[in-house]
């Protein structure tokens, strides 16, 4: 279909880019065109074509595409690219594919349609007509070109200064949403360019003022925000919506994008303290993401809810945040009954300054899912993390020898990629919560317990209560080094349920040790240790723990 976008203001030119990103064909000429978007009413004839008429007027551009009865829909944009192309209100439309074509090309995008009525959209225009008036005079770039349509607006609709009457009066009974309605008298003098340097300040101070505003309003959207995902029981953080935001803001801007991404991080981190308030939150976890991920599942089992959760890319990232404060706990896979110790977690607790105070484990269950029902003779890719594939070799090799193994870094990353011919590994409850088949339950290799075991971890404290103890220590290289140390658990009767060796990264041959000791150290241990050891490092005295309480 042959699309002509006439006009060169920020939402037209919104709509240009979209359709050119898309498989739309823009035309350079209104007369070959099949479609024509427009802000203002089309001077030629418009025999054959549908028009997508912007910001309409009952009495003009409506009244003319009737009486030619040319096929139209009226829409109204609630918000304008600046804020995110998201919402039109449909006042009217004619019956024809080409208009529900570009409807359904709007839905895509997932700009919202709300059918709404004449009497209600001059309601609605009372009430936005300023707050457009002051968005779209917020930048620069805009306030010539808008002064302009103003006064065509006005010519238009009989008086825009009267709709602004009509407007202060709501603002002053908050029937707007939207504060200091003192501020509406200074708006005019952002339209003109300050002469003078004291203008220029008072200019400053004024955006300043208002930018102040609008974020006190983006912490109102939060609270509200807080209230439905208390419903849904959703985390309050989620790292990929964050950075879809953020990535959207950096698309609009010649700023350096670094600084801004700092900026709009702070006002994030601000509405998400707010949310965290709100629902009562006083202590947030970090944990191994996405949603679905059985490191998720863990933490539903601690918690009872997702909504202090932050879902991190890594478990190095889920220490370093614990570090530093960032998180108030953090649960690590530590161990799993067939793929052993977990490395890089003992790594990052060896080189960060962390405790462990409670430790849990989980069951977990290998599911293979796809994207519709499939005979295994079909599948020819299988997506899933590496230790979920290791853990369920034994099926891949007796059912799927033809197919592809290919790892994934994440649950979400492995969905993302699935097509239909290909199956992917993961949990039920991730396979439920991404309407996935399950195509067979239960694929890991060990049937009855295969079990991982999660370190609940904390920034250090001090405290030692518990009666496992975690810690690393290094010898000195002779012999019989390694079992002095040994031999003092051993001559107290303290078993060890793990040991493990670990490169010193110093010199070739040197290395580092991990046990988990079943019973907790007291003061002449840690002298009888220290005697035997190059160093020691406790990590963590801990118990095994049912239940993570952060609503306190």
């Amino acid at each position: 279909m042959k699309v002509y976008v006439s006009g060169k203001g920020a939402l037209t030119d919104a709509v240009r880019k979209e359709l050119a990103g898309n498989t739309w064909e823009l035309t350079d000429s209104i007369l070959d065109a099949d479609l024509v978007v427009s802000e203002n009413l089309p001077d030629v004839d418009l025999s054959g074509k549908a028009i997508v008429d912007l910001y309409p007027f009952k009495d003009k551009s409506v009244a003319f595409y009737r009486e030619r009865s040319v096929p139209f829909v009226s829409i109204f944009p609630v918000f304008y690219k600046e804020f995110a192309f998201s919402e039109f209100y449909v006042l009217e439309k004619s019956v024809d594919e080409r208009i529900t074509t570009f409807l359904d090309f709007l839905k895509d995008l997932g700009v919202i349609l709300k059918d709404v009525s004449w009497s209600e959209y001059e309601e609605i225009l009372e009430k936005y007509s300023v707050l457009l008036f002051l968005a779209r005079t917020l930048k620069d770039p805009f306030l010539m070109g808008y002064a302009s349509h103003l006064l065509n607006w006005e010519e238009e609709t009989g008086n825009f200064l009267a709709l602004a009457e009509k407007a202060i009066p709501r603002l002053k009974d908050n029937d707007l949403p939207v504060e200091h309605s003192e501020l509406i008298g200074e708006f005019s003098k952002l339209l003109r360019s300050p002469a003078s340097l004291n203008e220029m300040r008072h200019k400053i101070r004024l955006i300043d003022f208002v930018t102040l505003g609008l974020i006190d309003e983006r912490m109102k959207v939060a609270k509200r925000i807080a209230e439905e995902k208390k419903k849904t029981d959703s985390p309050v953080d989620i790292r990929e919506v964050e950075e879809q935001k953020v990535k959207e803001i950096l698309d609009r801007t010649s700023l350096n994008p670094v600084r801004v991404r700092r900026v709009f991080e702070e006002i994030m981190k601000l509405a998400k303290e707010e949310e965290y308030r709100l629902l009562g939150i006083s202590k947030t976890v970090a944990v191994l993401g996405p949603m679905g991920s059985f490191s998720d599942e863990m933490a539903l089992k601690l918690i009872g809810s997702r909504i202090p959760i932050k879902y991190c890319a890594s478990t190095d990232e889920i220490i370093k945040m614990v570090e530093k404060g960032e998180a108030d706990y953090g649960i690590v896979p530590i161990e799993n009954s067939t793929h052993g110790t977990v490395i890089p977690v003992l790594d990052a607790l060896l080189n960060h300054e962390v405790e462990v105070f409670g430790e849990a484990k989980l069951e977990v269950h290998h599911c293979l899912v796809a994207k519709r029902r499939l005979d295994l003779k079909e599948i020819k890719r299988i997506y899933s993390h590496p230790q979920a594939i290791s853990q369920s070799l034994g099926f891949i090799n007796a059912y799927l020898p033809h197919a592809e193994i290919r790892y994934t870094t994440s649950t979400s990353d492995a969905v993302n990629l699935l097509d239909d011919e290909s199956a992917a590994i993961m949990s039920e409850n991730a396979a439920r919560m991404y309407g996935l088949f399950i195509l067979r339950k239960s694929i890991q290799d060990l049937k009855e317990k295969n079990i991982t075991r999660f370190y609940i971890i904390r920034r250090k404290t001090g405290k030692m209560e518990g009666k496992y103890t975690s810690l690393f220590f290094g010898v000195q290289d002779r012999p019989g080094a390694l079992k002095a140390v040994l031999d003092v658990f051993a001559n107290k009767g303290m078993n060890l349920r793990k040991l493990e060796s670990r490169p010193a990264r110093t010199f070739l041959g040197d290395y580092v040790f991990f046990v988990e000791v079943e019973a907790p150290l007291g003061k002449e241990d840690l002298k009888d240790l220290e005697k035997v050891t190059a160093f020691y490092k406790i990590i963590g005295v801990f118990d095994e723990i049912e239940e993570l309480d952060v609503f306190k």
